[in-house]
């Protein structure tokens, strides 16, 4: 499976950085999805295209292998590619390296297609994705299923949905569940350990004013590595679910 693969440079600054001066989550995946978008943009399928066909994208899916995440002020080279598409699923694999093409961070993504106005999936209309040289399969790729919540030790922490957490397609923006998840951890904890691999699901979209619940337990691997699972709950519904795995340091 492969398609046409698009790169570019970037330099790490110090906003898109924690206080241990590695990039964030949400500003990692921001950087991806700016990727893709250039990528589209490129190759003449632009988002107003998108939008006069009432059309959008919407992420399902991300799976995560982290090797290191870069630091503040390191130049990577940013990585994309449309992999393949069956009638209502896109996959796209993204990739972060240092500047002597190690391999930082790889993520595969399943995308959906949306009708703007009746916020429901529709099939993949295939003269869209024809630039991009992807592979049409008819099977689904086996994505990682989220760990589930522990039933003891579980914590939570509630917070409201603000106006700059909307975005184009007037719900939250898909890396603002990470601030939600990577909040609810002991900052003492996230200091001491590496994320190794993250798994997230969206299941329902979240809107402008809601109140949600972010929730999380932890448990111990045989292998010693740590997994916090976790939930985004927008009142009684799931909104997301996933899992980091956490190595020590």
């Amino acid at each position: 499976m492969s398609g046409l693969i698009y790169r570019r440079t970037h330099r790490i600054k110090g906003y898109e950085c924690d206080i241990t001066g590695e990039i964030t989550l949400p500003s990692l995946v921001n950087l991806m999805m700016d990727l893709s978008g250039q990528q589209s943009d490129s190759l003449g399928n632009t988002n107003d295209q998108m939008s006069e066909r009432g059309l959008s994208w919407i992420i399902v899916q991300y799976d995560m292998q982290i090797e290191r995440m870069p630091h503040q002020g390191e130049e990577i080279i940013l990585e994309t590619e449309a992999m393949s598409y069956n009638r209502f699923f896109t996959y796209r694999r993204f990739r972060a390296y240092d500047e002597s093409e190690q391999l930082c961070v790889e993520v595969m993504t399943n995308f959906v297609m949306m009708d703007i106005e009746t916020r429901k999936m529709v099939q993949i209309q295939k003269d869209l994705l024809a630039v991009y040289q992807a592979d049409e399969i008819r099977t689904m790729v086996r994505m990682q299923k989220p760990i589930q919540l522990e039933p003891d030790n579980r914590k939570e922490q509630d917070f409201r949905v603000r106006y700059l957490d909307i975005d184009y397609n007037r719900h939250v923006n898909n890396a603002k569940y990470f601030d939600w998840i990577i909040n609810t951890i002991d900052p003492k904890f996230i200091m001491d350990h590496q994320m190794a691999a993250v798994t997230i699901k969206y299941e329902k979209e979240v809107e402008y004013g809601n109140s949600i619940t972010s929730v999380m337990s932890t448990k111990e691997a045989e292998n010693g590595e740590i997994i916090t699972a976790h939930r985004i709950l927008n009142g009684e519904d799931l909104a997301c679910e996933a899992h980091i795995i956490w190595k020590k340091v």
